[in-house]
């Protein structure tokens, strides 16, 4: 980083931040700034009472891996990605697994009904044990107590329930907080201030993938050297799961319309959603030849009747 004429400071940490004077004070003294990025993540969200693993970092990980042995009873709190990712991984290690859940379907809050039930179907053909609708009162000895009164055996839990956005030490720095930094379409928060990644607001959204973070990079970089950016880009993800890729393009909502089809010779399923008759977005399981050749038509939120004839085709 030398031969870039980069100045790091490992291990200092920000404390605040003052726009007026464009200073971020840390606990190694004051910087200041002519224009400042902020990327500094989210944390785990926690489960009251359970005090178990978290998955947020490559020695997070290594960690939950090498608590997890031949014989070992994993139980997962959340049926988000992350929370089904590690179901999966864990299965094919052998491990009885039980993912817990308070909503109905495993990701169900982002995926809507019907692509949760395949999910769930999935799961539990691989052979995880589903207890969903239910919450969580606390750990105990040798095992997770559940609010309908009953208990599941475990050696190992990982608390998957989400992470909030590491904004606590910009209290009182009067950028705009809720669910993360609020920008505007660029990434802009304040004059000089932008904010990438997991923190960031970017005009109503926060979206927690790495292709998010990398487009955001690209294109401050390019506001801050008043150069073109990278045009916005439809929404994409992924998420493997036994062997299968999940793949989604757009940023549909959960109460969206959604048809669900059996895409090629081997029949894969892909889910298409629509609001008013226009395309919202497409998840794949193992579909790629199906929905990646329709990323225009998602930018576009073309007729659905169109797509889903393209698709059935």
């Amino acid at each position: 980083m030398r031969a870039l004429q980069v100045d790091v400071r490992l291990n200092t940490r920000a404390t605040g931040l003052s726009v007026d004077e464009r200073c971020v004070e840390t606990d190694g003294g004051p910087i200041g700034y002519d224009v400042l990025v902020i990327a500094t993540g989210a944390v785990p969200r926690r489960v009251e009472g359970v005090r178990g693993s978290v998955l947020r970092t490559v020695d997070d990980a290594a960690q939950l891996r090498a608590n997890l042995g031949p014989g070992s009873r994993l139980a997962v709190i959340g049926a988000g990605l992350v929370g089904c990712e590690v179901a999966a991984s864990a299965r094919q290690m052998g491990i009885h697994v039980s993912l817990v859940d308070v909503q109905p379907a495993p990701a169900v809050r982002v995926l809507g009904p019907k692509v949760g039930e395949l999910l769930a179907r999935m799961h539990i053909e691989h052979g995880v044990e589903l207890r969903l609708g239910v919450g969580v009162t606390g750990a105990r000895d040798g095992g997770l107590g559940l609010t309908d009164g009953t208990m599941i055996d475990c050696d190992v839990v990982l608390e998957a329930v989400g992470a909030i956005p590491d904004v606590g030490w910009l209290t009182g720095s009067r950028l705009g907080l809720g669910n993360g930094i609020l920008c505007d379409a660029d990434g802009r928060a304040a004059p000089g201030v932008f904010a990438v990644g997991d923190v960031a607001n970017w005009a109503g959204s926060r979206d927690e993938h790495w292709t998010s973070a990398c487009h955001q990079a690209d294109r401050v970089a390019a506001t801050i050297v008043d150069q073109p950016g990278p045009v916005p880009d439809v929404r994409y993800w992924w998420s493997d799961q036994f062997d299968v890729k999940l793949q989604g393009l757009g940023s549909p909502l959960p109460d969206d319309d959604v048809e669900i089809l059996f895409w090629g010779a081997k029949a894969r399923p892909v889910a298409v959603y629509s609001r008013n008759s226009r395309l919202t977005g497409l998840v794949g399981f193992s579909a790629a030849g199906a929905i990646m050749r329709l990323r225009a038509d998602v930018a576009d939120g073309t007729d659905v009747g169109d797509v889903l004839a393209r698709l059935a085709s």
